[in-house]
This record gives C-alpha cells, structure tokens and sequence, in this order.
C-alpha cells in the first residue's frame, strides 16, 4: 500500500460513532503521526469534502462526501431493505431489541437495529462496534470465521467486560465450538450486565457469511425455554434474508 495513502486512510478510521469530532492533538496521539503531517492529510480532506470542521469546536468530523458514500453502499446492499424489514418484523413479533451486523475485524459493527413500540429511549446503533468474543452477535459470527482468525483473536488476551465475560481462550473455543454445532450464540451477560442475547448467523445463497441477527433485553426475560423461541424465530428470518442475497 502506498503509505501516504495508508497514513490518510489511517486518520479516517479514528472517527466512530463513540469519537464523532477529533482536534489534530487526538489525531496524532492515536495514529502517531507528527501534527504537521494531520494537519496537512486533514486540510487536504476538508477540501474534498470528506472532513468538515465544526466552528464551534474547531474540531473536526465526517463530511457530506462521506454520508454519501455511505448511502451509495446501503442502497447498493441488495439485501438492505429485506434486512430492514425482517428486523423491525422480528421486534414486533418478539417484543424485544433486534440488531443486525456484519464483521469489521475483530469486532462486529451495528448496521441496523430495530425496536419494539414499547421503547422509548431508542439509541442510534449505526456503525457502533462491539467485540466480536463477549456478544451474541459476534459470537455468531466468529464461531464460522476461518480457524486462523480465530486463532489470532484468541491468542490475545480477553477484556473483563463483566464477572460472566469468558477470558479463557480455551473455554471460548468450546463455546464457539458449540455454537457452530447448534447454529445459535449466546450472550449470558458477558458484555453488560443484566443483558442477554441470542444471535444466529446469516449467509448468502452462496453459503458465504454476510453477518449475524441477535435480539437482546433483560436478563429475566430471557430464559431457557424463551431463548429457544427467539432463536427459532431468527433462523427463520435469517433464511428469508439468505434467499434474497
């Protein structure tokens, strides 16, 4: 790759939904470049339009070139609308949240989710992340990723996100295992407390992995017998969103 290009792809990638707006110092202490050199990479990228700064922080953020690339490729997903429609079925059906997400290295990344009329506080989960080892939706994803790359995820050490976190490599192993085996993941609480979920894999007709669904909600609600339910009905949706793909 040519590195001039990697270092300007390299200060895009700093901007998520958690860091919306960056100053040149934040950029620089995360990707290490000298301040001259973003300064000069970001000047360059608010003439584009793909950075624009905000005058009252004179920070700086994703720019309607961006948004428009990203609406190209949600439109150019074909199987974008009947994932939106499965999801928002499903959390009507359910009563309960309903994400879909792809892999974005070792984590998974939000693309949409949908949510029962009885929520209120609804949170933008579009282009979050989340790990890819501690949430169901991940979990159902990495469970049929090459076994190299899980390999390498599991070579590192495993972030505490609660007392129910699996950080043995070897018992996530098992548990990936599994998961593969019965077609559906878990969450027991591993990524936030009192939260469970369950998540099933999606492909394309080519058998090709393209992202996982999961619904999640309190921990009391998501008992044994019920989980079975939700599962069954997100491998249905999951083979609706394949045969259109």
């Amino acid at each position: 790759m040519i590195k001039s290009l990697e270092k300007a792809l390299n200060i895009l990638e700093c901007f998520s939904v958690e860091k919306p707006e960056l100053g040149i110092t934040e950029i620089s202490q995360m990707t290490g470049l000298y301040k001259s050199n973003v300064f000069n990479i970001v000047s360059t990228f608010v003439g584009s339009g793909y950075l624009e700064q905000n005058p009252e922080t004179e920070k700086y953020r994703i720019g309607l070139k961006i948004m428009g690339l990203s609406h190209i490729l949600s439109t150019s997903m074909g199987f974008h609308s009947v994932v939106h429609r499965c999801i928002n079925e499903l959390a009507k059906a359910i009563d309960e949240i309903v994400y879909f997400g792809i892999p974005d290295g070792e984590n998974v990344m939000y693309m949409e989710g949908a949510y029962p009329e009885k929520f209120y506080n609804i949170r933008w989960v579009q282009g979050m992340t989340a790990p890819l080892v501690c949430t169901a939706i991940g979990k159902a994803m990495l469970a049929y990723m090459e076994e190299a790359f899980i390999d390498q995820v599991l070579a590192k050490p495993l972030r505490r996100y609660t007392d129910y976190t699996i950080t043995d490599p070897e018992i996530l192993r098992a548990e990936l295992m599994l998961t593969k085996k019965r077609g559906y993941s878990t969450d027991n609480m591993e990524h936030e407390y009192g939260i469970k979920c369950v998540g099933v894999p999606v492909f394309n007709r080519s058998g090709d992995l393209i992202g996982a669904l999961s619904t999640t909600g309190p921990s009391l609600r998501f008992s044994e017998e019920q989980s079975a339910v939700f599962v069954s009905m997100l491998k249905d949706k999951a083979e609706i969103i394949r045969q259109n793909n």
